[in-house]
């Protein structure tokens, strides 16, 4: 759930477009749903269930464009980035049915990043060798800042999944499509239809709604 996300997202960038791939990350609060009602884990409220199917018709409404304005992505990408969610989504589920007792959000988080760093290690070693790793020497400030950031990322990531359970933890694929979307547009020169963008307003509004709705269960 950290190792195939991250390698899909970075494959998939380039064709998609980072704002677009970013949006693939709203349908991991769905999958998460249904396979948490399947597997009788936890059930939101009727409020948090509205706040998701808002999100969702957010999230369909920017996937009908398939990317940047006048560039249509690659139905094999979007196939692609459409896996994102779904290991997401598993591993979601997992880290509720099976979270270790007498463990706090910071070892799951080291742990479990560290096992992923393996896991994609191995795997562009084995297939690309070690020149892969040349070109980030011309990026160091890119490199840094990637690690910092996903570093952080895990320590919040365990925490809200200890605090709301796996599908309020999915809710940040909400959160995650909009901010892809904003920098894509202002650091990246990406350029979306007006669909997309009415889409990521009512993404956002759905997040709102089910924010409202964990704060209401609480």
């Amino acid at each position: 759930s950290y190792a195939v996300p991250n390698l899909l997202m970075f494959s998939a960038i380039p064709h998609l477009g980072a704002g677009y791939t970013g949006i693939m990350f709203t349908l991991s609060p769905v999958i998460t749903l249904v396979f948490s009602i399947l597997l009788r884990v936890r059930r939101p409220n009727m409020l948090g269930i509205v706040g998701i199917a808002v999100g969702f018709v957010g999230a369909v409404m920017v996937a009908v464009t398939r990317g940047e304005a006048g560039q249509p992505a690659d139905l094999f990408w979007v196939a692609m980035g459409l896996l994102i969610p779904v290991s997401l989504a598993a591993g979601n589920i997992y880290r509720t049915v099976d979270w270790p007792d007498g463990t706090g959000p910071i070892e799951l988080a080291v742990g479990s990043h560290l096992a992923s760093a393996a896991m994609l290690l191995a795997g562009i070693l084995l297939l690309f060798g070690g020149e892969a790793f040349a070109p980030l020497g011309g990026v160091p400030l890119v490199v840094v800042a990637q690690v910092a950031s996903a570093s952080a990322m895990f320590a919040f990531f365990f925490r809200l999944q200890a605090v709301g359970g796996p599908v309020y933890l999915s809710q940040i694929g909400y959160v995650a499509a909009a901010v892809g979307l904003f920098a894509g547009t202002i650091f990246l020169g990406e350029h979306y239809q007006l669909l997309t963008w009415a889409g990521a307003l009512i993404i956002t509004a759905g997040v709102f709604i089910t924010t409202r709705a964990q704060s209401q269960k609480a």
